[in-house]
C-alpha cells in the first residue's frame, strides 16, 4: 500500500546559511540573518557565522526560517471529495460515501491530504479519523502518514459501532511504533456521546495526550480537562467558554471553513476576553474537501476577524481618522507576530507536542520551513517587519524549503522523495470511484 515513501530522504548535517530567522521562542525578531545547524533530525545551533564542519551548507539568504506550521484538526479522510460542496448541508450529505471506501482508498486519500499539506508547509497535523471501519482503515492511513513523512497525531475514531477500548489503543500505538518512524503518536476523536466516557477512560488509562469530540458534552462536563481540544466556536456561549478556559480545555480554532458555511468568523477574541489563555489556543486546517491548505490565509482571517471584532462596530470614518497610540504600535490591534505563534508554537502546546517541536530552538527536532521573500508577492528587504510580511502577504507558493525531522520533504520549491503526479492521479481515481459506488448504493 506504499506509494514512494520518504523514509529513504537522510537525516542528514545541515547548516542554512544567512537566513532571516523567527524562532517563535518569545524573543523579539533579530533582524541581523542567522544560521541554522540540523544535526541528527535535531536543530544543533542557532547563531551567527556558525562552525559546520560537515554539514551541507543550504543558502538561506533572502528567506526567512521559521518553524513548520503545526495543525491541530483535521478531517484529513474526506480530502477526496473538492468540488462537491460549498455548505454544510451539502458536505454533511457526503458523509454517506464513507461506507463505500475501500481500505486503499482511505490511503490515497491521506497521502493526497498529507502531500498538499508539506506542499504549504505545515509540518504537523493531527488527523481526524473519524470514519474508520475497522483497524485495517486505521492502519491504511497511518501508513500513508509514515510515508508522507509529516509529523502527526493519529486520533483514533469510529465511523459506528461499539466504543474503542484500551485494548484497540495498545495495538494501534504498537503499530504506530513499530511502523511510524517516531513521527506519529496516538490521540482519540470521539463521535459518538454514547461513547464518550468509556472512550475518555481507556483514552487517560493509556495516557493519550489528546482527546478530541465532535459530540454532545452536556452528559460529560466533568470529563472535561487539559486533554481536551475543542474546536470550532462561533456561537459558542460566554458561560461555556468559560468553563473551558477554567478546565484548561485547548481550543482549534477553523478560520477558512467556518465563515465559508455562514457559521461565522473565527471568536478569538470572544475565547480571550472569556478566560482562554492564548498559548492554548491554535489553527485548524478542518476539511480540504471545501478549502485549500492555506496558513497564511487562515492566519489572516483570524487576525482580521479579531480586529473587527475589536472595533466593535466603530464606523469606517472613525477608524481611518482616529490617530496612533504612539505609546502602543499596536494601536490595541491583534497582530501579526501572535498569528504566526498560535499557527506554531500554540499549535505545538494543543497537541502536547511543545516539548519537541513549533519552535526553533536547540534539542529540539528540526521541523521548519523557509519561505521565500524575493516572490513578487514578497520583498526582500531585511529592514520590514517579517511576521507583516508572512502574515499579510505571504501564501504557500512563497514556501520554499520544508524539513521534518531533518529530512528535506521540499527542497527549492520541489517536493522531495514523491511521486506527486500518481498521488494526483490516485485521488482523482478513487474520487470517481467512491461517487460510483455511493450512487450505486444510493439506488440499491
Amino acid at each position: 500500500m506504499t506509494n514512494n515513501g520518504v523514509q529513504t530522504i537522510e537525516r542528514g548535517k545541515f547548516v542554512l546559511r544567512g537566513g532571516r530567522v523567527l524562532a517563535m521562542d518569545g524573543v523579539a525578531d533579530v533582524p541581523p540573518c542567522r544560521d541554522v545547524l540540523v544535526e541528527d533530525g535535531m536543530i544543533a545551533a542557532i547563531g551567527t557565522d556558525l562552525p559546520a564542519p560537515g554539514a551541507e551548507v543550504v543558502d538561506a539568504r533572502d528567506m526567512i526560517v521559521m518553524p513548520g506550521f503545526v495543525e491541530v484538526h483535521w478531517h484529513m479522510w474526506n480530502s477526496l471529495w473538492r468540488g462537491l460542496s460549498h455548505d454544510a448541508p451539502g458536505y454533511f450529505a457526503l458523509h454517506r460515501l464513507a461506507r463505500v471506501y475501500s481500505t486503499e482508498e482511505h490511503y490515497v486519500a491521506l497521502r493526497y491530504a498529507a502531500t498538499e499539506a508539506i506542499n504549504a508547509g505545515v509540518t504537523t497535523c493531527h488527523n481526524w479519523a473519524n470514519a474508520l471501519r475497522d483497524e485495517d482503515d486505521a492502519i491504511a492511513q497511518a501508513q500513508a502518514l509514515a510515508d508522507s513523512g509529516i509529523r502527526a497525531r493519529f486520533g483514533y475514531g469510529r465511523l459506528s459501532g461499539p466504543a474503542l477500548t484500551e485494548a484497540d489503543f495498545v495495538r494501534m500505538q504498537a503499530w504506530l511504533d513499530a511502523h511510524g518512524d517516531g513521527l506519529i503518536d496516538l490521540g482519540v476523536v470521539c463521535h459518538d456521546a454514547g461513547n464518550l466516557r468509556s472512550e475518555v477512560m481507556a483514552a487517560r488509562a493509556m495516557g493519550l495526550k489528546t482527546i478530541a469530540p465532535h459530540a454532545d458534552l452536556a452528559g460529560a462536563l466533568d470529563l472535561l480537562g487539559p486533554d481536551f481540544i475543542f474546536t470550532h466556536g462561533p456561537g459558542t456561549p460566554p458561560a461555556f467558554m468559560q468553563l473551558l478556559a477554567a478546565r484548561g480545555v485547548k481550543i482549534g480554532l477553523c478560520p477558512t471553513t467556518d465563515p465559508l458555511i455562514g457559521a461565522g468568523l473565527p471568536p478569538l477574541l470572544q475565547f480571550l476576553d472569556n478566560g482562554v489563555a492564548l498559548h492554548d489556543i491554535g489553527l485548524s486546517v478542518d476539511v480540504t474537501c471545501q478549502t485549500c491548505v492555506d496558513p497564511f490565509s487562515a492566519m489572516r482571517t483570524v487576525m482580521n476577524s479579531a480586529r473587527i471584532a475589536k472595533k466593535a462596530g466603530a464606523s469606517f470614518s472613525e477608524i481611518i481618522f482616529r490617530p496612533g497610540d504612539p505609546n502602543d504600535p499596536t494601536n490595541g490591534l491583534m497582530m501579526p507576530q501572535t498569528m504566526l505563534e498560535m499557527a506554531t508554537a500554540n499549535g505545538a502546546r494543543v497537541l502536547g507536542l511543545d516539548a519537541i517541536t513549533g519552535m526553533l530552538e536547540p534539542g529540539k527536532r528540526a521541523d521548519l520551513i523557509m519561505v521565500r521573500t524575493d516572490d513578487i508577492n514578497m520583498l526582500p528587504v531585511a529592514e520590514t517587519d517579517a511576521a507583516f510580511q508572512l502574515v499579510q502577504h505571504g501564501q504557500p507558493a512563497n514556501v520554499d524549503s520544508v524539513m521534518v525531522d531533518g529530512r528535506f520533504l521540499k527542497r527549492g520549491g520541489q517536493l522531495q522523495g514523491v511521486d506527486v503526479k500518481r498521488i494526483m492521479q490516485d485521488a482523482a481515481r478513487a474520487h470517481r470511484n467512491i461517487l460510483a459506488r455511493g450512487k450505486a448504493a444510493a439506488g440499491a
